[in-house]
This record gives structure tokens, sequence and C-alpha cells, in this order.
């Protein structure tokens, strides 16, 4: 099989967060789009939605949208499970997926946009901030206590927000805002334990890796 992806989108982080955890490095090779981008022919032929991440079996079938393929990879590969073993569980662990595709993604992709300081428009900042941060309370209503954002065990909750709370942290980063979590006390505590942890740390840093420098004077 192949992913195909690209190291900055959450959605494909969220994947590649999951191969790593079952450790199935062996079977999915993981590659950029082909020449041509995820807009080129060649990616449209094999995905005509044209977004990452796409996941080719070795049927055939290409498979789209993140959370498909997250549920694909528990239903082919169930051991060791992200999925909670309860309902109640199972529904959090849902939630906690759908959350960041319906609710996060377009404040993010309003305030990384702005990098350059001259290019920032506050008319545009001051609400994608306020979306954000409701954003954020939901997330903090639904996420657990614990180290793990469903139970006591990794799930695919935890695939799917380490990369968005990365994402955050790049807009605290770029708009020289101190703590973008500080008002999501049980989310702070959550991110600063999952940013240590050695397989979210690897996708947080394939993350950080591409992306383009901070522009000078803003805090790192």
């Amino acid at each position: 099989m192949k992913l195909y992806s690209l190291p900055l989108s959450p959605f494909a982080a969220r994947v590649r967060l999951a191969i790593y955890r079952k450790g199935l490095e062996d079977k999915i090779e993981i590659l950029r789009p082909p020449e041509g981008g995820t807009r080129g022919e060649a990616y449209l032929a094999l995905n005509p939605i044209g977004q990452v991440p796409a996941l080719a079996l070795d049927s055939g079938l290409t498979l789209a949208e993140s959370s498909v393929i997250l549920e694909y990879l528990e239903d082919a590969f169930p051991e060791p499970s992200l999925r909670p073993a309860d309902a109640e569980g199972l529904a959090r662990m849902r939630l906690l997926l759908k959350l960041p595709d319906g609710y996060f993604m377009g404040a993010p992709r309003i305030l990384l946009g702005m990098r350059q300081p001259e290019d920032r428009q506050p008319q545009l900042v001051a609400p994608a901030m306020e979306n954000l941060h409701k954003a954020l309370s939901y997330t903090e209503h639904y996420i657990g206590k614990g180290a793990w954002a469903v139970g006591d065990l990794p799930t695919l909750a935890d695939c799917a927000l380490v990369p968005v709370l990365n994402a955050v942290n790049l807009i605290a980063m770029v708009h020289d805002e101190p703590d973008l979590l500080a008002p999501h006390p049980k989310l702070h505590a959550y991110w600063t334990q999952a940013r240590q942890e050695p397989i979210n740390a690897r996708v947080i840093a394939e993350q950080l890796a591409a992306v383009p420098p901070i522009p000078t004077g803003v805090a790192a």
C-alpha cells in the first residue's frame, strides 16, 4: 500500500501518526503526491478530490478522506487497537475526530496564511482567533483529563488532535501569542504531555520541518 501525504497537512499527519503507532511502516509506503502535486493529472487519476491524504490499496482502490483511511486501518489491522473498547469511549473518540474537520481548520488557514506582519488584517485576525477559541472550547469540553484524549490508551482521537494542536502552536508563534491553550486547561495539560510522547513528537517534528521560516521579529 501507498500513502500519499504532505508533511504539514494535519489530515495527512493524523494518518502517519496512526501508521507509526500501529507499526505499519513495513506495509505502507509513505510518499508525496507525484509530479504535478495534488492538482496534477497523475494524482487526480488516483484521487479526483485532489487532496491529501490518499491511501492506495493493493487491490487498486484508492481511499480518500483521513477519517475513512483511519477507520480502514483499524479494520484491516486491528492490533494494536486505536479504538476504545466501550461504546461511550468509541463515541467520544469519533466526536473528537470530527471536531477538527468541522470547526478548526478555517481559522488556522486564515491565521497561518498571514505569516508576514505587513500582511495581517485585524478585521480578519480577530474573528479567526475568536473562532479558533470556540473550536478549542468544544474540544476542551469533550477531551479526557488524562494523558490520552479518551481513556487510558492512545486512540484515533489522539491521531487527530496532536497535528491540529501543533498547528495552534504554530499560530501562537506566528502571531506572537504567549499561549493560545492557556484558557483551556485540559487541552493545555494534554498538549504539554502529548508533545513529549515519542511517536507524537516524531509527527510534530515532521510538520515543523515543513514550515517556512517564521518572519524576523516574531517570537519563537
